[in-house]
This record gives structure tokens, C-alpha cells and sequence, in this order.
């Protein structure tokens, strides 16, 4: 049985903070509508469940090679979190995002999905190290994950689009990257506290 569902609230931080996959769905939905992007969702899904396997499937392979492989992917994930948080005091890519890809495909949001830097964040140091000791834990982590998804792709779709048509009065892109920051410092704690 998982021994703490902290990481529920570093997946939610995760999966919020704006990045590739994000901001193409919100790209997607400002170009097409909320109908038609509503079918990227399964295609994000699978992108991230075929990234945290595959992450998951390397650490495991290499653990008794290079025991220290694990540890080491957690560091720099935590690393990149912390990285990641304070570049995006700075950032606001949304819009330039939206005109550099006026045609948004599955394959592209696959594959975007596929190899976004948050698949190794959630193999290696978010999902608790149980998930992967039976097919029972990795059900339930995966469940988790499926249902906080689910409500982050719907708000970057319907949020972003909102965002990047200004219609959101009092409300820009460079406030809502220094919220995610926060968040995203304030929910990675435990998985600080785990690693020490």
C-alpha cells in the first residue's frame, strides 16, 4: 500500500505549471474550439503513461547495475522543479507559443507529451517508490494521475484560451506563471523532505 499521498499535490503542481504540453493545448483550443480539442486529452494520456513506463522501466533495469540511478534522477528532478519555478518568475512563452504552431496535431501533442521533461519528474521522483512493487499500486498511482489529468488539461484549455484572447480582465500570463511557481514550491516540500 502507498505510505503517503503527498505526492498527489507534487502531481497536481506538476502537471499545472505551464509547459510544452500545456501550452499546446491551450494553443489548440484558441485555434479550434474546446469540442475539438477535447479529443487531445486521450492522446496527452497516452503520451504521459508510454513516458513514466518507459522512465520507470530505465530506472528498474538499472538498478542493479547502477543502484545510485534512481537517487540520482530524483536530485535532478528536484533540481529541475526548483529550476523550472524560479525561470517561470520570468517567463510568459503562451502567446509566442500559440503563433509558432498554428496547426496543432495528435502526433504533435503526442510526441510533445512523449518527451516533456515532466515524465522523468513523475517516474523518478513523484510517484512513490511502491507504485512499481505491484500491479495493484501502479493501478491506483495511475488512477490518481488519470483523475487529476483530467480537470488540468480541461483548465489550461479553457483558462489558456481565455488568457491568450485577453479576456481575462486583471489577469495576464505573467501572473499566472509566478502562481505556479509558488505552487509549484510549496508542493514540492515532501518530496524534499523524502529525499533527505
Amino acid at each position: 500500500m502507498i505510505e503517503s499521498w503527498f505526492f498527489v499535490l507534487a502531481m497536481l503542481a506538476v502537471l499545472l505549471i505551464p509547459g510544452p504540453t500545456n501550452a499546446l493545448l491551450a494553443s489548440a483550443t484558441h485555434q479550434q474550439g474546446v469540442p475539438k480539442t477535447i479529443k487531445f486529452i486521450p492522446i496527452e494520456w497516452l503520451g504521459y503513461m508510454y513516458g513514466i513506463s518507459l522512465w520507470a522501466l530505465l530506472i528498474h533495469l538499472f538498478d542493479p547495475i547502477w543502484p545510485a540511478l534512481g537517487a540520482i534522477l530524483h536530485t535532478a528532478s528536484l533540481l529541475y522543479v526548483l529550476w523550472m519555478a524560479f525561470h517561470l518568475w520570468k517567463s510568459s512563452h503562451l502567446q509566442k507559443h500559440d503563433q509558432h504552431h498554428p496547426h496543432i496535431r495528435k502526433r504533435q501533442l503526442f510526441m510533445s507529451t512523449l518527451k516533456n521533461p515532466k515524465t522523468v519528474l513523475l517516474a523518478a521522483g513523484i510517484f512513490p517508490s511502491e507504485t512499481w512493487n505491484s500491479i495493484e499500486n501502479a493501478l491506483m498511482v495511475f488512477a490518481v494521475f488519470s483523475l487529476i489529468l483530467l480537470p488540468v488539461s480541461i483548465f489550461w484549455m479553457i483558462f489558456g484560451r481565455a488568457l491568450m484572447a485577453g479576456s481575462l480582465i486583471g489577469i495576464k500570463a505573467d501572473h499566472l506563471y509566478k502562481g505556479s511557481a509558488v505552487l509549484l514550491l510549496i508542493c514540492m516540500l515532501p518530496m524534499i523532505f523524502r529525499l533527505f
